[in-house]
């Protein structure tokens, strides 16, 4: 006979992601992550590259600043397009 699991999940953003709780109330493993979810995740972890100190280091290292225009135009050739 298979062992019945009496799992409580809990999400903290809506139904996005959910989590099984934990005995102690805290988030155990997660369950399941929406796209939308992992985007923002992305959003979140990409912020850096965008922000004051980014535009510094793209000053800095010239590389970084080529390969940042290279992005943009790319970014504005496929968003013009539309």
């Amino acid at each position: 006979m298979k062992k019945q699991r009496n799992e409580i999940y809990i999400s903290p953003d809506g139904g996005e992601t959910v989590y099984v709780q934990k005995k102690d109330g805290t988030r155990g493993r997660l369950v399941s992550k929406t796209q939308y979810a992992k985007d923002i995740d992305t959003v979140t972890d990409e912020y850096e590259m965008v922000d004051e100190y980014a535009v510094k280091m793209r000053r800095k290292y010239p590389a970084l600043g080529k390969a940042w225009r290279h992005y943009k135009t790319v970014w504005h050739l496929i968003m013009g397009a539309k």
